[in-house]
């Protein structure tokens, strides 16, 4: 302790000698001169003691003026910090920092990253909103480039709005290396051709706002105003492909897609949401249950016809309510017609999913109190509220206002809700758990007054991994939309048993409906009988199914109709959340209706034969790539330089280039670890300058390949008109040692796996083709592929029974040699 107080005053009066040597530069000189002469004083003219209490008394004085310049410089810090902490506005500022970081980090960090979370949203998005002469669009390849994009490039400062400060940043992002490869199956006029598109270049520029939330717990961010956007096409080559000039609308729709999706979600006063957890539980949320209660509102307005008309579009709904044609503006939404008081509700849309309250009256400020379950499928959500009033004769209603409140899940088991405030501000809760309700009183847009209050509650969060976080557990609840595992197979049989439906909308004039089911689950599809004139009806019918993992049960409901069924909603159930040996009752809500639940039952049991499929330690998938025959020609000289890209799960390999031809022979093997991961092969043409291009890929079934059995198959490539790959799979297995008996004929009899193989290929065969024709089938559009599949799987099935004939003889001469080789043995004995 004494040793540390006298090393600090040693410290210190180190510094302090040195401030004063700095600035008395004469101080050196000074101290030989008072040190001689109070040596004379000492030893040679004695005159006093006055010499040492002068240089006492300088040294206080150098002191006290030392602590006093340490204060000055500390309040002036202080202040400096005050003054940027509490001013409304930073001066502008660059921010090459920032950008030199983002650099550095790009290509291995953060490129990955943004590619991996976009990939999914991207490919989803361009499936639902392609346009009308495409067919179908499938995404080959992402990669967003090298070049990352530059923030506050000319401005950045801090602004502060009300109570909230706001981080305003320049965004302006230009690559032209960057690869999304798509292809497109045409129709219309185009029908039958495939065109390759590659967006290759992407220009966006604005001006972002970043708004800290929640004591930096979470931040908001969106654009200013809608972004400038730019993008490049380049269109595939090949006689298969289709030229730019016959595809004149693409790159405008990609434009405006892009564009359209930007607004919706983040220009403002849309905002998205950025959670900094302090603690990263890693987990991924796939779904979830929230509760919303709509609880009031306040100070309603009605607005005008065609104002009401053109917002209620733009709010989202997917009810299809009318307004009337009453255009008061200046009535209040408690007016009565005839001295009446109108009555109001409010419709309730997450995603597909639509409900609305009851109709209530109480003038400008009803009160419903009513508590509506919705389904979440993904990390976050959104919850469109619209407020409607009951108009003329009770057919048609009034729009009054929307609103709409956000939430996601933080990765410390949080989930986080905003939503626009008054004057466009932000309105943000937290709620730490499942089970935590949060209240929000949220303005109407879309008029002039007008607030609804909503209590919202988080019942259950759904994670890729099959675990869930509830509020409280019940045998009722049901889990959605599981990201699929690596392993297919849990060895687990499952029974769902649709019980019965209630509340199912009428689609017909006189509100009878002839209501039945469809259940897919993984490839199969199973459909209960049709219940006549029934609004609820019962069906009681079970069907069993060996469960997948990460597959979800997905429900349709149709109304049977002698002029073509019609749709009556929707339902998806993660069924890998269920525990073994229990049953599960559940209603789940039908989607894309107003109204409709489904009641199942779901029991589970383990499975050993099933188990058997699921992958076995140590196992290797041997995959030979051979040859291919009849490729399409993607280069200008009627030729290709093809190549085969493997992806097995999320392992990726390819085989050499083989130049010049349409007929190109590999002779490679690949070899991976065996844990049933979906097996796709890319055929590309190779390009030295240019992106590489597909010429044809194919999914390669091996889920009941047995141990040590090989197939040898040629495959034909889907998304090409012409082509077929040449392969040999393998699952190998270390083999254990057993006993063969020394008996030739039974050896003869027993070893013959040409046969199996022969029985295993035609049941995969009529397996492939049962799944292709369903694909079809859900697409509503392949009438003549599905009636060629179904001749296919004709000949198929027939070819089936034969080798099933040709076992059992075998059988039966197999167990005549056992019984003569029986009699022969007890003869010796």
């Amino acid at each position: 302790m004494v040793r540390g107080t006298v090393g600090g005053a040693a410290r210190e009066a180190q510094h302090m000698w040195s401030q004063l040597v700095h600035e008395k530069s004469v101080l050196p000189y000074l101290i030989p001169v008072f040190v001689l002469a109070w040596l004379l004083e000492r030893w040679v003219i004695p005159l006093s003691s006055w010499i040492p209490l002068i240089i006492s008394v300088w040294a206080a004085l150098q002191y006290e003026n030392f602590q006093l310049q340490q204060t000055v410089e500390n309040l002036n810090n202080q202040w400096r910090r005050h003054i940027l902490c509490s001013q409304p506005n930073t001066p502008l500022e660059p921010s090459e920092w920032l950008n030199k970081m983002l650099t550095n980090v790009w290509p291995n960090f953060v490129e990955p990253k943004l590619v991996h979370k976009l990939m999914i949203s991207v490919a989803k998005r361009i499936k639902d909103k392609k346009p009308r002469p495409i067919q179908s669009m499938v995404l080959n390849d992402f990669s967003l480039g090298t070049t990352p994009p530059v923030f506050g490039l000319q401005r950045t400062y801090w602004s502060t709005e009300g109570d909230q400060a706001v981080l305003h940043m320049g965004f302006e992002w230009d690559t032209k290396d960057m690869s999304l490869l798509l292809t497109a199956k045409l129709g219309g006029p185009l029908r039958g051709k495939v065109a390759r598109i590659d967006i290759n270049s992407l220009h966006i520029k604005g001006d972002l706002r970043i708004l800290p939330i929640l004591d930096g717990q979470g931040m908001l961010f969106s654009f200013e105003r809608t972004p400038a956007v730019k993008v490049g096409i380049v269109f595939g080559s090949g006689s298969h492909s289709v030229p730019q000039t016959e595809l004149p609308l693409i790159s405008g729709w990609l434009e405006k897609l892009f564009i359209d999706t930007v607004n919706r979600t983040m220009v403002e006063p849309n905002r998205r949401c950025y959670g900094l957890p302090a603690v990263n539980l890693k987990k991924h949320a796939v779904g979830g249950i929230i509760s919303v209660t709509v609880v009031s509102a306040h100070g309603l307005t009605r607005i005008r016809h065609e104002d009401s008309r053109g917002e209620s579009r733009s709010s989202g709904s997917s009810s299809g309510h009318g307004s009337s044609n009453h255009t008061s503006s200046n009535n209040g939404g408690g007016g009565s017609h005839n001295g009446r008081v109108r009555k109001k509700f409010v419709e309730i849309a997450c995603e597909d999913l639509t409900r609305k309250t009851h109709l209530q009256d109480g003038g400008t400020s009803p009160v419903w109190n009513e508590t509506i379950d919705m389904v979440l499928h993904d990390n976050t959500g959104t919850v469109h509220l619209n407020v409607y009033e009951q108009g003329h004769n009770n057919v048609k209603y009034d729009f009054l206002g929307s609103c709409e409140i956000k939430m996601k899940y933080i990765d410390d088991d949080s989930t986080i809700f905003w939503a626009v405030g008054p004057n466009s501000g932000v309105l943000a809760m937290r709620a730490e758990h499942c089970g935590k309700e949060v209240t929000m009183t949220v303005p109407l847009e879309n008029t002039a007054a007008g607030e609804l209050t909503v209590r919202l509650e988080l019942k259950e969060w759904q994670f890729s991994d099959g675990s869930r976080a509830v509020a409280n557990h019940l045998p009722g609840t049901f889990t959605l939309n599981s990201v699929p595992s690596l392993n297919p197979y849990t060895g687990r049989k499952l029974r769902i048993s649709a019980v019965e439906g209630r509340n199912l909308a009428p689609v017909s004039t006189d509100g009878s409906i002839n209501p039945y089911l469809k259940l897919f689950y993984a490839k199969l599809v199973r459909k209960t009988k049709i219940v006549n004139q029934a609004t609820n009806p019962i069906w009681n019918q079970g069907f069993p199914f060996q469960e997948v993992a990460g597959e979800y049960l997905k429900i349709k409901c149709y109304n049977s109709d002698s002029f073509g069924d019609e749709n009556m909603g929707s339902a998806r159930v993660n069924l890998q959340a269920i525990e073994d040996g229990t049953v599960q009752d559940v209603w789940v809500p039908l989607e894309k209706t107003q109204q409709g639940e489904i009641h199942l039952k779901i029991e589970t049991e383990y499975s050993e034969e099933n188990g058997s499929m699921s992958a076995t330690e140590g196992a290797i998938v041997e995959l030979v790539i051979v040859e291919a025959r009849d490729l399409i020609a993607a280069d200008w000289g009627g030729t290709s330089d093809p190549y085969v890209s493997v992806r097995y799960g999320n392992i990726k390999k390819h085989t050499k280039v083989v130049y010049k031809t349409l007929a190109p022979r590999w002779q490679q093997t690949l070899e991976f670890v065996d844990d049933r991961s979906p097996l796709v092969l890319h055929v590309k043409d190779y390009n030295a300058i240019f992106p590489t291009s597909s010429i044809g890929h194919c999914d390669v079934e091996y889920e009941h390949l047995h141990s040590n059995q090989t197939i040898d198959r040629w495959i034909p490539l889907q998304g090409v008109r012409k082509g077929e790959i040449h392969i040999q799979l393998t699952r190998r297995v270390a083999e254990k040692q057993t006993e063969v008996v020394d008996v030739p004929e039974l050896q003869k009899s027993i070893d013959s796996p040409m046969k199996n193989i022969r029985l295993q290929q035609t049941t995969g065969k009529v397996q492939a083709l049962i799944r292709k024709a369903l694909t079809f089938a859900e697409e509503e559009e392949e009438m003549e592929e599905i009636r060629s599949m179904l001749e296919e799987l004709e000949n198929a099935q027939e070819e089936r029974e034969g080798v099933i004939t040709k076992l059992q003889k075998d059988r039966n001469l197999l167990v005549t040699k056992v019984r003569e080789l029986e009699q022969a043995m007890s003869g010796f004995v």
